[in-house]
Parts: structure tokens; C-alpha cells; sequence
């Protein structure tokens, strides 16, 4: 959970080491060493940078309950609100040698549950990447991706052993056959893999082939072509006799994308195009659909900067009443620098989901599920030193659904440190 927040930290260098290990240490003993992920981001006279963070957060619904629902019956706790602590320590390296840069993450965390106390656990979050280039005409990424971290309660209502372990092995080339064009390969392997014994019903892996076809504008704009190729499956499904959901599928995107730079001031990027995913074995799970994504950033002024998106996105619903869920909604980001030490982030989001390719109405007898949901938050950044971030967050959450069990509120409050070395 600290990582939703953790990603709004911004970081500088130190420039008075005792000062620092002081408030450092000041630092622990105020918050008892709680936690939080996030990435430092070394300057160009930095190779290595290593720091801490440390994050405490309340939240009053943190299982995502309705609020029909007896938390008693369904989590043996009265209360459904949850105070989360964590700690965590880790560095990110930058280091380029000659035309080759070499990128490394590293972060590992340890997460305390006041309530829920099962669901302690260790997270980690690291990143290994080169971006090769050969020549003035080839270039490329290799690398490797592992995170684990407490996968969200917004479907399973309960208190169930979500924690997930997610793994990414990427490599791709691309070509500048002419000063603008240029053609890019890639192949890349995702996994999912649940800690938890009644969750590996849900451990999936897929491999992809990615083609992009671009078009470079003198200006720095881009158009392109996108073809990716997915071959998925759940290892630990078994097909039996009364079997409903799928264990392999094939996936094919195309999209047309685009990112625009009409000026200094204003880039607007994005894709429109079309996914289809067939089933192996369930034909009546198939599905297919328009996709598109438009996403505007302007700086509307020296200390502000404003981020809108549009999405129309398909992905796996992958549950008994439905096989993907349609997504439609607009993102907001009102982000204004108020000082040099001070930032203000306004996060808003509104999307509408749409469960479908199940085959009808669900047991409970709603029909297909459909979500509406709202997000408001308000983020605080404060850089007492160059090294020192202090962060308040607030969030409000609510989807209201034709799923009775489905609708719920919730309404959480954080606060996140981090020292950079």
C-alpha cells in the first residue's frame, strides 16, 4: 500500500552528512521505523544513491468491505479499518559508459498490520536494465523486473493471503533505417505467482512479441504502428468435467499511437486500437474490443502543471460471471510547485467498468457487474533539506455497483518520510 504513495516523493542531494544522520535518526524514533517504497533518482553527479523511507497509514476500509456487510463474519474483527507500517531501505544506480547506460533498483520492505495481522509481510521491488547502443542507428533495452507486494482487496473482500510476486524479462532492438523511420522488436515474459495456497488458482504467465513501425518528425513528435502477441496460460489450472474458466488464451493489440509535442509547454500522446482474446478451451469467454488512450500534459505556468487522461481500456476480469471488464474514465493531476520546498499534488479519477463475457446473469442474480468508481486525493510535499521528504496523503474512494456486496467507501490518511545518502 505505501508504494500508491510513495511514488510522489521527489529527491535532491545531501549536502550536510551530519546533519543528516540526525534528523535521520530523529526521523525512526518518531515513527517507530514505519515504511514506505519509493525510488530516489540520482543526479547527473551521481552513480549510486542509497536512501530509507519510512511510511504510516490509516485507512478505514482497507478490505474493501460493503457496507452491508458483518466485518465479524467475514474477517473475525469488528473494525474494518487498518493501520499499516512499513519500513524500507534501498538505492537506485545510474552509471553510463560511453554510449551504454546501466539502470539498477533496488528496495526492500517490511510491512506491519495492526488489525490484520496475517497479512505481515516483506515486499521487495528491483530492477536491472541496459539500454545498449550500437552505432548511431541501433539501439535497445535488456533487463529484468521483480516486485512483491499485497495485491488489492476490491474483489476479494476477505482477509485472504494476497501477497503477489511479479516477475518481467524484457528485451528489444530497434533500427533507424532512415532519419525517420525506424522499426523496433521485442519480445518480453511476464509472471504472476500468489503466496497464497488458495490464490495459485490465479498464478499466470505470458509471453509476448512486440512490432513497432515509427515514424520520427523532424520536431521530435512521433507516429507509429504496434503489434503485440500474447500466449498466456495458468499453470495451475486443471480442465475437469463442470470446468468453467480457462487454464491457456492467445492475445492479439493493434493500435495506431502517437506522441505529439505541439510545444515546450504542451505534449499529447497516446494509442487507438483494437484487442482480441480467444480461449483455448471456453469459446464463450472470447472477447474483443475498441481500446484507446489519450493522455494531454501541459505547464500551464512555471509551477504548474496539469496532467489529463482518457482511457478506454479491456483487460481480465477472470472470475465465474465474467472473462474481462471494460474500462472507461478520465484521470486528473493538478500539480503545483507552491515553493521550493513545497509541492501539492490533486489526484481525481471517475471510471465506469463493465464486467462482461461470463454468459449472463450472476448467481446473486445482479446480471452482469457494473462499477462506477471515484478517487480523490490530496498529496503534500515538504523538503525540510534537500535530502529530507515529508509527505501527507489523503484519499477518498467509493464505487457504488449493481453487485449489492460490491459497493463500499473508503477514506485513508498517510504520512511518508524518506532520507536520501
Amino acid at each position: 500500500m505505501a508504494s500508491l504513495f510513495c511514488d510522489y516523493l521527489q529527491y535532491g542531494n545531501k549536502n550536510d552528512a551530519a546533519k543528516n544522520r540526525y534528523l535521520l535518526s530523529c526521523f525512526f524514533l518518531l515513527l517507530g521505523g514505519m515504511p514506505s517504497k519509493s525510488y530516489a533518482v540520482a543526479s547527473p553527479d551521481d552513480t549510486i544513491k542509497p536512501y530509507v523511507a519510512s511510511t504510516l497509514l490509516y485507512d478505514s476500509n482497507f478490505l474493501r468491505l460493503s457496507d452491508t456487510a458483518d466485518p465479524v463474519a467475514l474477517t473475525g474483527q469488528s473494525d474494518k479499518s487498518e493501520f499499516v507500517k512499513q519500513v524500507a531501505a534501498g538505492f537506485d544506480l545510474d552509471w553510463t559508459v560511453s554510449r551504454q547506460h546501466f539502470i539498477v533498483h533496488a528496495n526492500v520492505n517490511q510491512n506491519w498490520f495492526q488489525n490484520f495481522t496475517t497479512l505481515d509481510y516483506t515486499g521487495w521491488d528491483t530492477l536491472a536494465q541496459w539500454n545498449w547502443q550500437l552505432g548511431n542507428n541501433l539501439d535497445g533495452e535488456i533487463g529484468y523486473a521483480n516486485a512483491q507486494a499485497l495485491g488489492g482487496f476490491g474483489q476479494l473482500n476477505g482477509v485472504l493471503d494476497n501477497l503477489i510476486n511479479s516477475q518481467r524479462y524484457f528485451a528489444n532492438g530497434g533500427y533507424l533505417f532512415h532519419p525517420n523511420g525506424k522499426i523496433k522488436l521485442g519480445v518480453f515474459r511476464t509472471e504472476r505467482d500468489f503466496d497464497g495456497t488458495s490464490r495459485q488458482f490465479s498464478n499466470n504467465a505470458e509471453n509476448n512479441v512486440q512490432a513497432d513501425l515509427q515514424y520520427l518528425s523532424p520536431t521530435g513528435s512521433t507516429l507509429g504502428l504496434q503489434v503485440i502477441a500474447t500466449d498466456g496460460e495458468y499453470p495451475e489450472r486443471v480442465i475437469l468435467p463442470g470446468s468453467t474458466q480457462d487454464n491457456a488464451y492467445t492475445r492479439m493489440n493493434y493500435a495506431l499511437t502517437w506522441d505529439w509535442h505541439s510545444n515546450s509547454k504542451t505534449r499529447i500522446d497516446g494509442l487507438v486500437g483494437y484487442v482480441q482474446q480467444d480461449y483455448e478451451n471456453f469459446g464463450f469467454r472470447n472477447f474483443d474490443d475498441i481500446i484507446a488512450q489519450v493522455n494531454l500534459n501541459w505547464q500551464a505556468s512555471e509551477k504548474t502543471i496539469l496532467d489529463l487522461s482518457a482511457r478506454r481500456q479491456v483487460s481480465q476480469a477472470d472470475n465465474l460471471f465474467s472473462s474481462f471488464v471494460l474500462t472507461q474514465g478520465i484521470w486528473f493531476d493538478f500539480n503545483w510547485q507552491a515553493t521550493p520546498k513545497i509541492a501539492l499534488m490533486l489526484p481525481i479519477s471517475y471510471q465506469e467498468q463493465d464486467y462482461l463475457g461470463g454468459g449472463g446473469t450472476s448467481a446473486a442474480g445482479f446480471g452482469q457487474q457494473k462499477d462506477k468508481v471515484t478517487n480523490v486525493g490530496l498529496n503534500v510535499m515538504y523538503h525540510p533539506l534537500d535530502s529530507i521528504s515529508i509527505g501527507p496523503v489523503l484519499n477518498f474512494e467509493n464505487r457504488e455497483s449493481n453487485n449489492p456486496i460490491a459497493s463500499y467507501e473508503s477514506k485513508s490518511a498517510g504520512v511518508n518520510l524518506q532520507a536520501d545518502f
